[in-house]
């Protein structure tokens, strides 16, 4: 009996695996090949004008295009009926299905800009190349992190600061601000109609930020309803609407598109690409139309997210597809945000795991909701304290990233606040290994009140001194909008220190990584995931000096470790012309380095030199 019951189980489970990992089938009595389809047919189509009701309307085939794109054919149709001529093709549109005598033809996917008569032209997927789209398997990919489509360039800005010269001509430190530049998409057409992404609770003017991301994605972000459905649940169906919820919470972003054919659990929609990225991992979700927005340039679908309803496992040129049932995770983003009149506001919201959009999302929701409660702009300080909690992973030797820092000036608190948490760029994006975060906790407190200030002068006691001695700093700090004030420090020489010209460098803890990734680039340059994790940890904050200790000593970085006082033997093997990549030379040598914390956000930096010598008075 307990034989027949294993064997009854292994059986049930191999049965699953199977129905979960098979493709949809041809069916001739379901489908139309295009082999059949001549210019003149009449056919209905289906999709959801309002709410969640699929309504029919008509088209006629006009013509077909082989090989609009590299094996990839088009129907071109022409839509008729009272309710498609009020709209049009519409954005959201797309994987509409269209049938001829009731056999599924395809799906809706693309649609010109600007049509003169009711936009009522547009293209059609074959419904053969999007079947053929699960027979790519229907799986989740487990492995899957998403496409890249964002460079990060650095862009190096003067400080107009007076600066440490570390060379001839180089008379200061340029400052390293990362840029965000999308990669254009090579695969846009004018006609392929783009996925809507609905935003709830964007400021004016957030939509044109967006769009320079989108356009690489060939999504469309629009204002306006984007938050919850009236509904809680929306049927599945063919010409329902299907999506991808990016973040949910207080703050909603959802892509959408229209599904062409269910098969029990599976589902095929959208009749072109999401992202094209292929065997994917991401949620799917049901959604609500709100009502579709008629516009003389392109209409487009203005809906919400109802329901996860599975998972999407395929991404291709011809189709999306997916299974219903479980989901993958999101990332829980926790916050609580104290607003200038001291009430608490906690916050949460959850983001799709994906290279790109994982970051971009995160930061973007945060700035809107702060933004959101408080001010756009105005002079305001931002504590901040962020830790991003990474699951455990075998070969991390730490899980937890904490930055606790202070932001101050007269821009967006919000886009301040975001500052904490870049680096989920680095850790989502790296080039090592697969990281993922299991939650991020915030704790933010906003004041009306700009503290910020500029380092103007610095002096000290005398130009030459012993090793072992303590400095005296004294430092003239502006702050925004106030009188100069004195701000003292102290730092000590080193016993070992080696006599000759040193220089004494006070500097901002902005300016302070600028000045290393100079001094030592590839001290920044990590070799594995700990590496990178380990350079996240070492933020300084931002209301302090630095002031630190340098001698122009030739040193070594050797796969991300500073060696500081290598002989010169070891320096010309290392440098030798036969071999490269094992290490570089460091542009002189840190003696020592302090701390002076004070009320403001500082800027800027100053230096003077003195002598080490042990005969000093």
């Amino acid at each position: 009996m307990r034989k027949s019951c294993f064997v009854l189980m292994v059986s049930l489970l191999c049965l699953s695996a199977v129905q979960v990992g098979a493709e949809i089938k041809w069916d001739s009595s379901k489908f139309m090949p295009l082999s059949e389809i001549t210019p003149g047919m009449k056919g209905e189509g289906y999709t959801v004008f309002s709410g969640a009701t699929v309504e029919k309307f008509n088209f006629e085939i006009i013509s077909i295009e082989y090989n609009f794109y590299p094996n990839w054919h088009v129907v071109w149709v022409k839509g008729s009926g009272e309710n498609f001529e009020k709209t049009g093709v519409a954005g959201g549109m797309s994987g509409s299905p269209m049938y001829i005598n009731g056999r599924l033809i395809g799906a809706i996917s693309l649609g010109y800009f600007n049509q003169r008569e009711h936009a009522n032209l547009m293209g059609v997927t074959p419904i053969e190349l999007m079947i053929e789209v699960t027979q790519r398997g229907m799986q989740p990919n487990v492995s899957y992190r998403g496409g890249s489509r964002f460079s990060f360039e650095s862009d190096t800005v003067s400080s107009g600061i007076e600066m440490l010269p570390l060379m001839p001509n180089k008379k200061h430190i340029p400052e390293m601000r990362t840029r965000i530049s999308p990669i254009p998409n090579r695969f846009e057409s004018s006609a392929q109609l783009q996925m809507p992404v609905a935003f709830s609770g964007l400021p004016t003017g957030a939509v044109g930020f967006f769009k320079q991301f989108f356009d690489s994605y060939n999504l469309s972000p629009m204002q306006g309803a984007g938050g919850a459905a009236p509904v809680k649940s929306s049927p599945i169906e063919p010409g329902q609407i299907v999506g991808l919820e990016f973040v949910r919470g207080a703050f909603t972003a959802f892509g959408y598109g229209t599904m062409t054919y269910v098969d029990g659990d599976q589902l095929i929609g959208f009749g072109h690409s999401m992202f094209g990225e292929g065997n994917v991992n991401l949620p799917m979700s049901g959604g609500y139309v709100h009502f579709i927005l008629p516009s003389t340039s392109r209409s487009f679908k203005v809906a919400s997210p109802t329901q996860p309803i599975g998972t999407l496992v395929q991404d291709r040129q011809a189709a999306i597809a997916g299974i219903m049932g479980s989901h993958p995770s999101f990332i829980p983003v926790n916050a609580n945000i104290q607003t200038m009149d001291g009430k608490v506001h906690p916050t949460h919201y959850e983001v799709i795991r994906h290279r790109d959009f994982s970051t971009l999302y995160t930061l973007i929701s945060l700035w809107f909701i702060i933004d959101g409660i408080e001010i756009y702009s105005g002079d305001h300080s931002v504590n901040v304290e962020a830790k991003i909690l990474l699951k455990d992973q075998p070969n991390l030797v730490s899980r937890e990233i904490v930055r606790k820092n202070v932001y101050s000036s007269s821009a967006s608190p919000g886009f301040q606040a975001t500052r904490a948490l870049t680096p989920l760029f680095s850790l989502i994006g790296n080039q090592y290994e697969k990281i993922d975060v299991e939650r991020i906790d915030l704790d933010i407190k906003m004041e009306d009140k700009r503290k910020t200030a500029v380092i103007e002068a610095v002096r000290i006691d005398k130009n030459r001194y012993r090793p072992g001695e303590k400095i005296e700093v004294t430092m003239r700090l502006r702050p925004y909008l106030e009188s100069p004030i004195i701000q003292t420090g102290t730092v000590t020489i080193p016993e070992d220190a080696p006599e000759g010209l040193t220089t004494l460098l006070a500097i901002s803890p902005d300016l302070y990584r600028s000045w290393q990734q100079t001094r030592a680039p590839l001290n920044y340059q990590p070799t594995n995931i700990n590496q990178v994790i380990k350079l996240l940890q070492q933020e300084q904050n931002n209301n302090d000096i630095i002031l630190e200790l340098f001698v122009p000593k030739v040193g070594m970085t050797v796969q991300g470790q500073e060696f500081p006082e290598l002989p010169l033997s070891m320096l010309s093997v290392m440098t030798t012309p036969t071999q490269t990549g094992e290490g570089g030379l460091t542009r002189g040598t840190t003696l020592h380095s302090e701390k002076v914390t004070t009320p403001y956000v500082v800027s800027g930096s100053r230096f003077l030199r003195f002598t080490v010598d042990r005969n000093a008075p």
